[in-house]
């Protein structure tokens, strides 16, 4: 079946020409204040000159940032598994939209049609679904083995999924197995503030080595010092296939 015409065009305003993005994951402000987003407008722009693709945001912050972004960076919204948001979204003139899941997988009957509902809305309004699919055990910590990853992939595709948002683990060739899996373009996470930003990058590299179209990654690009740096330096890994070490260049310049 092919790709309706409005997701088409949206999809063009969120994965650049050749077949990548990376996505700012600007939605954390949910769970109160967090270091780095304050001045969300300022961490817009300077994720935006860096060169990323997409900003990942709330409905309210949608509208805030739209005059910035509007012509320069495609935006994605995170939505509840409610219906009736991806109608609000097409209104708000957003791209995409994206759900939230983290638990255990396979998933319980209900979830499954909550995220089928908001799969067949986005298919009837002409807008590109994220859907996010990340296993964690009983802890609430995610499981970064591959046959669970594997696993929440292929579930978000399944469920209508045009994109699917999920962990990564492993080596590239490992990876792959999850990419093969997974019948529509995987956009791996970010996950928490990494300590070395050498095994950001590398994790970044590796994942598209792998077949990954690239990443939806927050905290770690808006805490570094200087986000426009962290921003091009991981465009320069996804899009022009740097290596760890020239994209580390960039944020030593």
């Amino acid at each position: 079946m092919k790709m309706n015409t409005g997701k088409v065009l949206r999809t063009g305003r969120i994965v650049a020409k050749d077949g990548k993005h990376l996505v700012i994951a600007l939605d954390h402000g949910m769970i109160g204040m967090t270091k780095g987003i304050e001045d969300i407008e300022e961490t817009v722009r300077k994720v935006t000159q860096g060169g990323a693709d997409a900003l990942l945001v709330n409905p309210g912050i949608a509208k805030k940032v739209a005059s910035y972004a509007s012509g320069k960076i495609g935006i994605v919204m995170t939505i509840p598994f409610d219906p009736s948001f991806v109608k609000l979204a097409v209104k708000l003139g957003v791209d995409a939209v994206k759900t939230t899941y983290f638990g255990s997988v396979p998933l319980s009957e209900d979830k499954y049609n909550q995220f089928s509902a908001i799969g067949l809305a986005a298919e009837e309004w002409g807008i590109p679904y994220m859907a996010e699919v990340v296993p964690v055990d009983a802890q609430g910590k995610t499981i970064y083995e591959i046959e669970e990853i594997k696993k929440a992939a292929r579930i978000g595709a399944e469920l209508g999924g045009d994109m699917v948002k999920t962990a990564y683990a492993g080596t590239p060739m490992e990876y792959r197995e999850v990419v093969k899996a997974c019948p529509v373009p995987i956009t791996v996470m970010g996950g928490p503030k990494m300590e070395s930003i050498a095994d950001l990058l590398k994790m970044v590299k590796d994942s598209i080595d792998a077949g990954a179209i690239g990443g939806t990654i927050g905290r770690n690009i808006w805490q570094y010092k200087d986000p426009e740096k962290m921003t091009r330096a991981i465009v320069k890994v996804i899009h022009e296939n740097e290596s760890v070490e020239e994209a580390l260049k960039i944020l030593r310049e």
